[in-house]
């Protein structure tokens, strides 16, 4: 029912934790591939996506560019996933995901309707929890979701979605596919570490930026 893209860049800890929680889907047979794009990692990312069976391809592009190659390669479900490394997926997501996509399909609105998690912070304090009701809100009123919080879109949706041109970034999808499609599943995207677009930042800088990003406020944040 599902193909997984991962676009990846020195996320060889992240894609472990990742992968891991995809294991439960793919015994269930939702998940029947994961197609892993690199984009030229120096650690040992494409030696995990080859350990765990992933078709791994190599682009060196934009965001935009590697999910586009990924999902071309990714020829065995109608339904597809879009999730970044170092996020682990709750529970048995897996289930409300295919309760989406079924719900989709039998009321026509495969062609026009994406999901997406809520967010998490694998973290303490109050910043945390701070983060996680901005992007919330940002998700649940806005439709505005963060690349962390993965994005679930049927085949015929993302074909719509590439119609007037390339893809830059997970934002410029989004704006493709219409704000007040995207459905926020109850299942929780829970982020693991900090790192964020290859940098390491502060345990609170990097929740306060991804509470902006959802806010659509591009503003960096230290400390």
């Amino acid at each position: 029912m599902l193909s997984v893209v991962i676009p990846t860049l020195d996320a060889e800890e992240g894609l472990i934790r990742t992968l891991a929680s995809l294991v439960p889907a793919a015994a269930e047979g939702v998940i029947r591939e994961v197609v892993v794009v690199d984009g030229g990692s120096q650690d040992g990312t494409e030696k995990v996506a080859e350990a765990a069976g992933c078709q791994l391809l190599h682009v060196s592009g934009c965001w935009g560019e590697k999910v586009a190659t990924g999902i071309a390669a990714a020829r065995r479900s109608p339904w597809l996933m879009v999730l970044q490394p170092n996020i682990l997926l709750e529970g048995e997501w897996f289930r409300e995901v295919a309760a989406f996509a079924d719900r989709a399909e039998r009321t026509g609105g495969a062609d026009r309707r994406a999901a997406t998690f809520r967010i998490a912070f694998d973290a303490f304090g109050w910043q945390a929890r701070l983060a996680e009701s901005t992007i919330g809100v940002a998700s649940s009123v806005f439709g505005l979701p963060l690349p962390q919080q993965g994005l679930v879109v049927s085949r015929r949706l993302w074909d719509r979605a590439r119609r007037d041109g390339p893809l830059r970034d997970h934002r410029h999808l989004v704006s493709r596919i219409g704000r007040r499609s995207i459905h926020v599943l109850r299942a929780r995207a829970i982020a693991i570490s900090t790192v964020t677009d290859g940098q390491s930042l502060p345990p609170g800088g990097a929740i306060a930026r991804h509470a902006l990003a959802a806010l659509g406020l591009p503003l960096r944040v230290t400390g």
